[in-house]
């Protein structure tokens, strides 16, 4: 695909590995007047505390973050930041890991229907204690979802909307990427999903 510019709009790339995999989710922040080098450092600082405060405690231990990469959208060659973790920063649930490809998806809505308004992160590092049978266990659920609506919360305090990127419509690129504002984080259902390519060896 064609680089799409999305202007004003930063991709967080939350990189971890997980039992020597890589694995990583993005979310996207668009701010009304654009970013310097400068936001986008205290913003991923900021993102990275909230990981470890709010997140990082309720998956396995042997999940570990181990960097954040923003990257401005509004042109191919425009700023993009690393911050390592180090040393990494581990999950708090001890015991049993699932495999690496068991997942949670966590739903990003929007006010408006259809697939180009709709995002959404597969959370990795489940741990056993947090499912029932096949199903994600109420508290883990519950604190999943607060995390990103207290990330969200957070953006709004610092002057900018967290929102879902769509740069194909119709299965044609668009000139443009077009921003939604997330409305709230959601889920479908409490069953377990899975991203195959998590299974160590076959990519992110």
């Amino acid at each position: 695909m064609a680089f799409v510019p999305v202007p004003n709009t930063l991709a967080v790339d939350v990189i971890y590995e997980l039992s020597g995999q890589r694995v990583e989710n993005t979310l996207y922040f668009e701010s009304p007047g654009g970013w310097s080098a400068a936001e986008i450092s205290v913003w991923l600082a900021n993102l990275r505390t909230l990981i470890e405060t709010d997140l990082l405690p309720l998956l396995h231990t042997s999940l570990q973050l181990v960097q954040l990469v923003g990257t401005l959208l509004d042109a191919v060659d425009s700023i993009s930041i690393i911050a390592l973790v180090s040393p990494p920063v581990g999950g708090s649930v001890s015991g049993t890991q699932l495999p690496n490809n068991v997942t949670y998806t966590v739903q990003f809505k929007t006010a408006l229907l259809g697939r180009s308004f709709r995002g959404r992160n597969y959370v990795p590092g489940i741990p056993q204690t947090g499912i029932s049978a096949n199903n994600i266990d109420a508290t883990l659920r519950t604190g999943l979802l607060d995390f990103y609506t207290t990330m969200q919360a957070l953006a709004v305090s610092e002057g900018f909307e967290w929102v879902v990127v769509s740069r194909v419509s119709g299965g044609v690129d668009r000139t443009t990427g077009v921003t939604t504002p997330v409305t709230t984080p959601a889920t479908a259902d409490s069953f377990l999903d899975s991203q195959r390519r998590r299974l160590p060896g076959r990519g992110t």
